[in-house]
């Protein structure tokens, strides 16, 4: 008997404990299972798959994808393996058909080598594109990794976390959906968009915006919300957001196989038929053809569908957009995979681009249903993103060498993955949504750039107040009037608090020693202050419990002056207001005249009570807190001269 007859027992046995879980093909379509014996491995998607372009395996490619998923699937549920589990045929019997028939049983090393290889794909459809077959891969290639992770296969490890954020979270980005709103927040603190934009729950709308999870979360891609929100209310379009309502449009989990995907997409069109719309629209590619095409397949919309930049293009024709502002650039255009092959959406944005005046369109080789695939999509960059990196690296080169100075997509994942490319190859390109092509054109400026040179200005005025007290102190407190404050607000405040503190020691100064009542413009809290003991407080005429609330205020406004409120506002602002203090003091509590050393002696005799001591202490501690500033500025200021 030939040597390798007789270790088909032994790797039998082996297969056996491995207790592999067989593929379930009946959830397959009957015109997904004709497919695969459709393919007739010639091999054309091979020249036209972009992953295969950074990684050369044979197994990675769609054709070697059949051949070995009917490998699999033959092996687990053929004729010839159904009599091999057949535990009425004898073992003996078993080993003669395996010799005749050459079986195979599939090991567990096998079918994690086949899930890598079906993971290892962008699901970006150009090999749909050029199949002479007309095999619809990636409808396929999503129903393989279904089933796949029905039998417990898949996904990969690093795609699993995405997964269970979408579970956990609602979003891919592991953040709660409380902070989904939060980049609009931020955009009207930083002056970015007016308003924020309105809820829909709150106040009905014909449009629903929907911004999608990468908008949302990754700050990197926030203009995309942001010009759109700007557009729409340029506009006066009737629309509205879900805010912290909005979650996962479920993508991330059809892509990767989970069946949760349809639990997802039945709780998103409940909730999108409930708001009563007519139009919902994105501004992700990946989000509009998950809820266009896919979720029809779950349930039906009673709504309209559109990408942003259809929806632009339909104001366009009807002249309800028109772009009075030029945008002077040479740019060049990447199809998003979700936006033109998968649903036709190639036309649109260049209706949008041809319209804008002064910008100059040239379009790369691979440009329309031939586009490359950045390689952002499909789980690609999650569990490779070495490959993801080369994929955007090869567009940004080919986009380079157009000349444009802008390279434009309508897709945060695009947006997101070119953006790899151009960082990793240190490109000049500029990466652009078309979203901020739009708003300049309609707005005459970029908002971004607008705030960014507002926040530079602001930082150089602030540069200037902070150096200038401290290159040149003002003498006087005249002089010092004349300086630039952070905070005038919280300066004139402080200035309040130290002139009262001022009036009040000054009268507790006046008062005789030993007297029992102060003088007779003394306020409550003042006469409280004076008298010691009980009996003095009954001989200056006050309530015991209103003199002890008032001794708590006096108390209270003492430390509040004491303080000066010099923590609150910058270092060298409270130096300032410090000195201007001291001689404002000095000013008023000395006749005409008096020289510097007597100005001093009454600034100390003002030190008697615990309060005023403690105002002292705190002048003091500013001083040298001043003092430590003004060195480092001196320092900053060597070494810009340096």
């Amino acid at each position: 008997m030939p040597e390798e007859h007789k270790t088909d027992p032994e790797s039998s046995e082996a297969a056996k404990k491995e207790d592999l879980k067989d593929i379930p093909l009946h959830s397959l379509k009957m015109t997904q299972l004709i497919e695969l014996d459709a393919c007739t491995r010639c091999g054309e998607c091979l020249s036209w798959c972009p992953v295969y372009d950074q990684d050369a395996k044979e197994a990675i490619i769609p054709r070697r994808k059949v051949i070995d998923f009917l490998k699999i699937a033959k092996a687990q549920q053929g004729f010839l393996a159904k009599i091999m589990r057949n535990e009425k045929i004898s073992e003996p019997l078993k080993a003669i058909l395996g010799r005749i028939f050459r079986y195979h049983k599939i090991t567990k090393a096998e079918i994690d080598d086949f899930v890598q290889n079906l993971y290892e794909c962008s699901t970006c459809g150009q090999c749909e594109v050029v199949c002479p077959a007309h095999i619809e891969t990636v409808m396929l290639w999503e129903e393989l990794r279904r089933v796949i992770v029905q039998a417990g296969y898949g996904p990969l490890e690093a795609q699993k976390a995405l997964v269970k954020s979408v579970k956990a979270f609602d979003n891919p980005w592991q953040q709660p959906r409380a902070a989904r709103t939060k980049w609009a927040r931020r955009a009207k603190k930083d002056g970015l968009i007016q308003d924020l934009p309105r809820e829909i729950r709150k106040t009905k709308a014909k449009v629903l915006l929907f911004f999608g999870c990468t908008a949302s979360y990754d700050v990197n891609v926030k203009q995309v919300a942001i010009n759109t929100i700007n557009i729409l209310e340029a506009l006066n379009i009737d629309y509205g957001i879900l805010g912290s309502e909005e979650k996962c449009c479920a993508s991330v989990l059809l892509r990767m196989g989970d069946p949760e995907h349809q639990r997802v997409f039945k709780e998103n069109i409940d909730l999108f038929n409930s708001l009563g719309i007519e139009t919902l629209i994105s501004s992700c590619s990946g989000c509009f053809k998950t809820i266009m095409q896919d979720y029809p397949r779950v349930a039906p919309l009673n709504f309209e569908v559109l990408h942003t930049v259809e929806f632009l293009t339909r104001l366009l024709k009807q002249g309800k957009l028109r772009f009075p502002h030029p945008v002077n650039r040479t740019v060049t255009f990447h199809d998003p995979c979700h936006l033109g092959r998968a649903t036709g959406g190639f036309d649109a944005p260049r209706m949008i681009m041809e319209a804008i005046p002064g910008l100059k369109l040239v379009e790369m080789p691979r440009n329309r249903e031939y586009s490359r695939c950045c390689g952002a999509g499909g789980g690609l960059k999650a569990g490779y993103p070495d490959i993801q990196n080369k994929m955007a690296q090869m567009r940004v080169r080919e986009a380079e060498e157009t000349g444009a100075e802008y390279l434009v997509s309508c897709c945060p994942f695009c947006f997101q993955g070119l953006n790899v490319g151009v960082n990793a190859v240190e490109s000049q390109l500029i990466m652009k949504d078309m979203s901020s092509l739009v708003a300049e054109s309609l707005l005459g400026y970029d908002v971004f750039q607008k705030a960014d040179e507002a926040t530079a200005v602001k930082a150089r005025e602030k540069e200037g107040q902070s150096s200038s007290p401290q290159e040149s102190r003002p003498d006087t407190p005249a002089a010092a009037e004349t300086g630039k404050h952070d905070d005038e607000r919280a300066a004139k405040k402080a200035e309040r608090e130290r002139k009262r503190t001022e009036r009040r020691t000054a009268r507790q100064k006046s008062v005789p020693e030993g007297s029992e009542t102060g003088p007779a413009a003394a306020t409550e809290t003042e006469a409280v202050a004076e008298a010691g003991d009980g009996t003095d407080r009954a001989a200056a005429g006050v309530d015991p419990k209103a003199a002890k609330k008032a001794e708590r205020e006096r108390r209270r406004a003492e430390r509040r002056a004491a303080a000066g409120k010099e923590d609150k506002l910058p270092t060298a602002v409270a130096h300032e207001t410090l000195e201007e203090e001291t001689s404002t003091l000095a000013t008023e509590a000395s006749p005409i005249g008096t020289t510097e050393a007597s100005v001093t002696d009454t600034v100390n005799t003002a030190t008697d009570s615990p309060a005023d001591k403690n105002m002292e202490r705190e002048r003091k501690r500013a001083e040298k807190r001043a003092a430590r500033e003004k060195e480092k500025a001196a320092r900053r200021a060597a070494r810009d001269k340096t």
